[in-house]
């Protein structure tokens, strides 16, 4: 199936037709996504893995000229339009005094530190400064807390080795836990 992608994406066909033929091949993939993005809100929340598929599906339909390079762009973007779509909507529910938390289970476990806790709106500022940081580490925590993927599965996504990803890991978290920390620190001032 990944050569079928990779043929489909090397092509440079890009619109819909690329999507539709991607999407389709894809749909397990990035319903699993959709189903890790939407266990870390609050089991109050009402959107389903189908509807998330489906809102990005539309939003990715809308740019006049859509091309990805390869699979991994393909995943990332699938990614941060359901983290773009999860986000607008805790914004418009927190308007509403009804803020939506990432649960704290999935988030310590992959941070591995019980006392550093999240809420959505807190992953999408660590991302975005990372982003200006350095936009790998930016990628990989959006794999890692909006994707849900292990590192073994972001290994092979980025085509390298489990532990060259595990030592960029460790460094993106180190990251994270140094900017949540400073965070507290001035907020605390």
């Amino acid at each position: 199936m990944n050569n079928q992608i990779t043929k489909i994406l090397s092509a440079k066909v890009n619109g819909r037709d690329t999507l539709d033929q991607v999407f389709n091949l894809m749909y397990p993939e990035i319903k699993k996504l959709a189903n890790a993005q939407l266990s870390r809100l609050n089991t109050g929340q009402t959107i389903t893995p189908t509807v998330l598929v489906n809102e990005c599906y539309l939003k990715l339909t809308k740019p006049d000229s859509l091309s990805f390079e390869n699979r991994k762009h393909f995943i990332c973007t699938v990614a941060k339009c359901m983290r773009q779509f999860l986000v607008d909507k805790v914004r418009r529910n927190m308007r509403l005094k009804r803020a939506a938390e990432i649960s704290q289970e999935p988030i310590t476990q992959i941070m591995g530190d019980k006392d550093i806790n999240f809420k959505l709106l807190e992953i999408d500022e660590i991302i975005n400064k990372l982003q200006m940081i350095d936009p790998e580490m930016a990628e990989l925590a959006e794999l890692r807390f909006f994707s849900g993927h292990s590192l073994e599965e972001i290994a092979e996504i980025r085509n390298v080795s489990k532990r060259t990803i595990v030592r960029h890991w460790k460094m993106t978290k180190s990251f994270i836990i140094t900017m949540n920390q400073e965070e507290k620190d001035n907020n605390d001032k």
